[in-house]
């Protein structure tokens, strides 16, 4: 797992567990809290009805004496025990039992001896009362001391029945419970939904990462959002499209190096290859002749012929490797001026005619009305003548070389030049506008003077006037040199 998946799980655990940690301190703290006044207010509720009651105690033992005109003694209270039963009983609507004051009981009435906490309270002479609870029964005692003169006489207990107070506050402590668990849970949920939204875009953020190390990289599907984790999506994005930019610019610089370095191992091969078979004949005629003098004047005359001629060819192809030199230097070295580029069209092609009738060739010009270019008319025309001469050299014999000029309305130009010759094999089209390179197995390469460079010079020419130079052909169908030049 890498550093951004462990940092994902390290957020997502620690959101999780604050949010845990922060919703059961405070649902715990509210439970408690509602526990501890519901105790209070059931205490309260308790201490209201206990002092009601002992109030009504009060007032129905005063009247009961007071109606039978007795006198409250320890006599009359044990005499009226089991009256005073009866009558509390059903003034108060609870169990009512009577002792005196040693808490022995006074009523054949009364139940059980209490063995709750209030009764020792009342003996001592304070008013208690206590809960008592057994499963679903809950009973609340009331022990009221009974003074006479100053003097404890005796105990009047009441029990009543606290059933369904204990039940409201049971289910109402039982609802409190449930309502904090489930708002644990839905707390719990929402925290899990949240972490899993906010760390879910970092674990695609670390999916992403890990394949655009492997050279794969999809955009983040994060433009919708707005906070700070849509703000890194983007910012990734943006990374990411710049190392992709740059990697394209490396890929192709490299890819244009290696072609570079092909090309100029080819140049170097082909220059050292053209340079030498001349060096070498005129070396050989120039040692032969100093060694036999003037002795044989045939062959002198005929090794003076070869010097002359291959010094001349040698000299061709320097001029040419220069012109080469010369064609891809500086846009200033350049000389642009408005070119009327149909009449210059038509006057090389006029210029070639003489040439293409010692090979039966009809040169065939199609240029149009005339128009203005703006380019280097002695450059244009060196194109023009590079371009027709290589399709008289390699057009058939009594064959028809056709050169067509056409002008769109963008301002781009089109120079077909179309021959009827054999044509070029596939695998040689994409290397001919190398300089010297030249197709293997042509005879009219010795005969008809080649050197290989007339397509680097049309190349390079064309591309110092905004264009640009393909090349179709059709084995023994021939070959047409589309150059287009011009804005556009």
């Amino acid at each position: 797992m890498n550093l951004i998946g462990r940092m994902r799980l390290t957020i997502r655990y620690k959101i999780l567990l604050s949010f845990t940690l922060v919703i059961f301190i405070g649902l715990l703290s509210l439970l408690l809290v509602s526990v501890k006044i519901t105790e209070q207010n059931v205490s309260r509720l308790i201490d209201r009805d206990m002092v009601q009651t002992k109030k009504t105690v009060d007032l129905y033992l005063k009247q009961y004496f007071l109606t039978r005109n007795m006198v409250l003694s320890a006599d009359s209270f044990h005499a009226e025990a089991d009256g005073l039963v009866k009558e509390l009983g059903s003034a108060v609507g609870s169990t009512v039992s009577i002792y005196d004051s040693k808490g022995k009981s006074l009523s054949d009435l009364n139940g059980p001896v209490p063995d709750t906490s209030d009764f020792p309270g009342a003996l001592q002479g304070r008013i208690s009362y206590a809960v008592s609870q057994s499963g679903t029964d809950s009973t609340i005692s009331l022990s009221s001391p009974v003074l006479a003169n100053g003097s404890l006489i005796g105990v009047i207990r009441v029990v009543k029945d606290n059933a369904a107070l204990h039940d409201f506050t049971s289910r109402f402590l039982f609802a409190v419970k449930w309502i904090a668990v489930a708002i644990f849970a839905l707390v719990f949920i929402t925290a899990v939904f949240l972490s899993s939204r906010l760390t879910g875009p970092i674990g695609r953020l670390s999916r992403s990462l890990k394949d655009f190390s492997n050279g794969r990289y999809e955009p983040l599907r994060l433009n919708h959002r707005t906070d700070e984790i849509g703000d890194l999506a983007r910012a990734f994005h943006r990374m990411a499209e710049k190392i992709e930019e740059q990697m394209g610019v490396i890929k192709r610089e490299r890819d244009t190096l290696l072609k570079t370095q092909k090309m100029s191992k080819t140049f170097f091969d082909n220059v050292t290859h053209e340079l030498k078979t001349p060096l070498t004949i005129i070396s050989g005629y120039a040692q032969t002749m100093m060694e036999n003098g003037f002795r044989d004047k045939p062959f002198f005359d005929k090794g003076m012929k070869y010097i002359m001629d291959e010094s001349r060819r040698l000299n061709d192809k320097v001029v040419q490797i220069l012109e080469v030199s010369t064609a891809v230097s500086r846009q200033t070295d350049y000389r642009y001026e408005e070119v009327n580029l149909p009449v210059l069209v038509r006057d090389v092609c006029t210029d070639m005619t003489v040439k293409a009738r010692k090979y039966k060739i009809d040169i065939r010009c199609e240029t149009g009305a005339d128009f203005d270019f703006r380019g280097d008319r002695e450059k244009l025309r060196e194109m023009l003548i590079n371009v027709v001469d290589n399709a008289v050299k390699y057009g058939g014999v009594e064959s028809t070389v056709t050169v067509s000029l056409k002008r769109a309305d963008t301002g781009k130009v089109t120079i077909r030049v179309s021959d009827q010759g054999k044509g070029i094999a596939e695998e040689h089209i994409e290397h001919v506008f190398e300089p010297f390179y030249r197709v293997s197995g042509e005879p009219q390469e010795a005969e008809r003077g080649s050197a290989g460079l007339g397509l680097s010079l049309v190349k390079a020419i064309a591309e110092k006037h905004g264009g640009s130079v393909r090349l179709a052909s059709t084995l023994n169908a021939g070959t047409q040199v589309i150059i287009e030049i011009g804005e556009g």
